[in-house]
């Protein structure tokens, strides 16, 4: 039922967790994986989903004023 600025800001509030998990797993990956692909995937993850939260929380604090 939410639109515009709400669900944008509820959409964010939803994405920060979940790229958060990813970049946990990555870690668990880089930690405990066998294969260099995994270990190498890993870091690409962490690299891009840690850019995507700074991202998603700098919108989140504009736009909840």
């Amino acid at each position: 039922a939410m639109s515009g600025k709400d669900f944008d800001v509820h959409f964010l509030e939803m994405m920060i967790p979940h790229h958060e998990g990813a970049v946990v797993m990555a870690k668990d990956a880089l930690q405990k994986a066998e294969h260099q692909e995994i270990k190498t995937l890993a870091n690409q993850i962490i690299k891009a989903q840690e850019e995507e939260i700074k991202k998603m929380q700098d919108w989140k604090t504009a736009w909840s004023k």
